[in-house]
């Protein structure tokens, strides 16, 4: 009965929290970030992105930086897609010339399982992390 019990809630654990697809709450941007101007974008010189910033869209000033900082190791490296950013070494972009670009990577959708813990289910779904960059 104990190992049912113990596959059971396994099982319930890794439905409820790796098939919603759901990431985990965050601040967000954080670093340099100046409020929205009514844009529908968050301003900044120097910023961070993270998981939580999935989706958003960025507006960095010439010359801004962004860092990418994502939980663990991403198994997709971030990519940059269009001509507004420079990539200045592993996930750090610089503005490189009025426009937009796309930051796009994955992350995982479930945490990693505790080694120390004995029978600890694991799960290798990703989820797609992209972030909109317009450089002014």
């Amino acid at each position: 009965m104990r190992v049912r019990a113990g596959t059971v809630l396994a099982v319930l654990l890794f439905a409820a929290g790796c098939g919603s697809g759901a990431t985990a709450p965050g601040p967000g941007v954080t670093d340099g970030v100046v409020a929205s101007a009514g844009d529908g974008c968050v301003h900044g010189a120097d910023v961070t992105v993270r998981e939580g910033d999935n989706g958003r869209r960025i507006c960095l000033d010439r010359h801004g930086t962004v860092r990418v900082s994502l939980p663990g190791n991403p198994a997709v490296p971030v990519s940059v897609t269009g001509p507004a950013l420079a990539e200045v070494s592993d996930h750090v972009f610089r503005g490189a010339s009025a426009g937009t670009a796309v930051l796009a990577s994955a992350v995982r959708s479930c945490p990693e399982p505790t080694p120390a813990v004995p029978g600890s289910v694991g799960c290798l779904a990703m989820v797609a992390w992209q972030v909109t960059v317009v450089v002014r």
